[in-house]
């Protein structure tokens, strides 16, 4: 599996509260978990399936990171794995085990063109009154304070009429592991964003607007990595944050879920999603779907300096991994490290630094793709009920208040379909099934492609030496989290 841009960072620079039913409630407490597949077996047998399968199917692959990038950098025509807008996204259950998602390749992955007047977004929770309905991402937009003042939002307007007759759209798809000892396993879980180019919560690059059939959540992006809640509105205008919850169904892997009157009702009795239209046409009507859109914004313009002013010490408080480099290395690498940024191209190998670096994580992938994986029990897969779970906290609402939409960057859509597997890992019919469906979707879009071509150029741009200062500045002063790494005292010494 490929690393995150954060790791290809760090090797360039060192050298490496709803109701529940006594039947749910016996479920989220999970006694029985003896027969959950462990996520890594799930991988592993999915990624096997693709590989094997081969054609379509090997274009897609397990990622614990992806790459849900807004604007991605070019240089000298070649596509990087920077930009101006990028962002890599985690999928985590509540207890903090790392999920993932099947997707095309990070690097140069695939996409479509849609029109955001032909997504559907589902809203009506931003009051309690209950009343949930379809509109479109362009109405959302027309009417952003109508929408989205629920989180103290007052710009009118987020809409751009040439822009958003082409936003980026790209599908993807799990299977969390659930108990199988009733028909209603659940597993709770968020979304994790890691913006390259937000440094303070003042001032985001971006409106992210979380979907699901029960409604809308605006949130932004910002200082370090932000988890993404649900919400419910209560009568007092307080703004509730819920973690998300997969819930085990009986409708199969692939295409739409249509609901039967009594299941539907049953569903909205305990507090759960049902189905409804949401995201593009061709999708019909699921609840499985948790779609999150990105509505880049305009940010301070604040003056570069080279040299390095403004940095922190290298020994500041998380900042341990850049100790042994000092800044005068790190600012001289700017400009060889915006050259040596691109390497999807022909001639990629010829490349040193960076674009060696990477082609070593793409040799790896592939010696990793020759180990034999040991044939795992098929378990029983289906589409998951994506509802709100159990509640995090109340929530004051956006930071910024009056952003304004940003003139040259287009909004994109990220669409993930939600599997519960219990009793065992995946079978290669429900892997196939599952990406036959992402397929369809492709080709049902205006257009469907790779980031490196063409067709894709609006969501590219130069990659410029201010943008590798504003990805280092967040690197040094907001890594994303990682577990200390110390010595045992006393490790050969028998506790008394």
């Amino acid at each position: 599996m490929k690393s995150n841009k954060f790791e290809a960072l760090l090797n360039f620079f060192s050298g490496k509260g709803n109701s529940t039913s006594i039947e749910d409630a016996t479920a989220k407490k999970e006694i029985d978990i003896s027969d959950k597949a462990k996520v890594r077996d799930i991988m592993n047998t999915i990624n096997k399936t693709c590989r094997e399968k081969g054609g379509k199917y090997a274009t897609y692959s397990c990622k614990t990171v992806s790459w849900d990038d807004v604007s991605r950098g070019t240089v000298g025509g070649s596509l990087s794995c920077w930009g101006s807008n990028i962002t890599d996204t985690y999928l985590k259950s509540k207890s903090g085990e790392q999920l993932f998602t099947v997707r095309s390749d990070n690097w140069n992955e695939k996409l479509g063109v849609i029109s955001s007047n032909d997504v559907a977004l589902v809203q009506g929770n931003q009051s309690n009154k209950g009343n949930l309905s379809p509109i479109t991402l362009k109405t959302f937009l027309k009417n952003s304070k109508q929408y989205g003042g629920y989180t103290g939002l007052s710009t009118e307007d987020l809409s751009d009429d040439v822009l958003d007759q082409k936003c980026s759209i790209r599908f993807q798809t799990t299977f969390l592991p659930v108990t199988s000892s009733n028909n209603r396993g659940t597993i709770e879980f968020s979304t994790e964003a890691y913006n390259y180019n937000t440094r303070s919560d003042e001032d985001p690059r971006n409106l992210v607007l979380l979907c699901t059939t029960q409604g809308i959540a605006l949130q932004q992006d910002g200082r370090g990595t932000k988890k993404l809640f649900h919400h419910a509105v209560d009568q007092n205008k307080t703004i509730h944050r819920y973690w998300l919850e997969a819930e085990r169904t009986r409708h199969k892997v692939g295409g739409a879920q249509v609901e039967g009157k009594e299941e539907k009702e049953d569903a909205i009795k305990r507090g759960k999603a049902t189905s409804s239209v949401i995201g593009t046409k061709a999708m019909g009507t699921r609840f499985n779907v948790l779609m999150t859109i990105q509505i880049p914004l305009k940010q301070k313009k604040v003056q570069v300096r080279r040299g390095g002013g403004g940095f922190p010490p290298m020994s500041a408080p998380g900042c341990s991994f850049y100790n042994s480099l000092s800044l005068d290395y790190l600012s001289a690498s700017d400009d060889d490290l915006a050259y040596s940024a691109a390497v999807f191209s022909k001639s990629a190998s010829k490349k040193k630094g960076f674009g060696s670096m990477w082609q070593g994580f793409q040799t790896n992938e592939k010696s990793k793709k020759k180990r034999s994986v040991a044939k795992k029990k098929a378990g029983t897969a289906n589409a998951a009920r994506v509802s709100r779970g159990s509640k995090v906290d109340t929530w004051e609402g956006l930071t910024k208040k009056t952003p304004t939409r940003n003139p040259e960057e287009h909004i994109t859509i990220t669409v993930v379909f939600y599997f519960t597997i219990a009793g065992g890992v995946p079978s290669e019919a429900d892997v196939m099934a599952a990406i036959d469906d992402m397929e369809s979707l492709y080709q049902s879009c205006e257009e469907n492609g790779r980031l490196a071509e063409e067709k894709f150029d609006f969501m590219k741009s130069e990659l410029t030496v201010k943008n590798i200062q504003d990805i280092k500045q967040k690197l040094v002063t907001q890594p994303p989290f990682q577990p200390a790494s110390v010595e045992v005292h006393n490790f050969d010494q028998f506790p008394q």
